[in-house]
């Protein structure tokens, strides 16, 4: 569950500086922060994040097209990770997208990623699809993931 002391909301250009920080504690080939203030100001991409005061600690980002959600990057501060951050931003992102006329989610994650993959799946993804040797630095597989699940004839 999520600390009384952390807010999620949707986010803005404004928030550009804080996510490119945030994606480059995180990742080894991050956006800089001009690419998001761009990005932010487009109706097609969507970003949510979660703050501990002003600090932003976890966040989501996606595109909305046709009534799909296509998640680029899902992201937890290290030190805030294991808490149920991942889980209570992507259940929000599930919500808002649906508002915003999403009937599906979809997303790639590494195959040897355990954690994504359980985070995922406690929000109720399914496997749709094997990419082979997706990721280019480490010629890793990339899981194509769906939700909602769909639906047995």
């Amino acid at each position: 569950m999520l600390d009384t002391g952390l807010h999620t909301r949707p986010l803005g250009p404004g928030d550009a500086l804080a996510l490119a920080g945030l994606e480059a504690a995180v990742f080894d080939d991050p956006w800089d922060a001009g690419r998001f203030e761009t990005l932010l100001g487009q109706d097609r991409f969507f970003a949510a994040g979660v703050f501990e005061g002003p600090r932003m600690v976890a966040y989501l980002t996606a595109y909305i097209v046709a009534g799909e959600l296509e998640i680029v990057n899902v992201a937890v501060d290290t030190s805030r990770r294991g808490q149920g951050i991942g889980g209570t931003l992507l259940r929000y992102c599930l919500e808002r997208a649906r508002i915003l006329g999403a009937q599906r989610a979809v997303l790639e994650v590494r195959s040897g990623n355990a954690a994504a993959r359980a985070l995922y799946k406690s929000c109720g993804f399914t496997q749709a699809g094997l990419r082979k040797g997706y990721y280019a630095d480490s010629g890793e597989d990339a899981l194509v993931l769906e939700w909602p699940a769909p639906h047995a004839p």
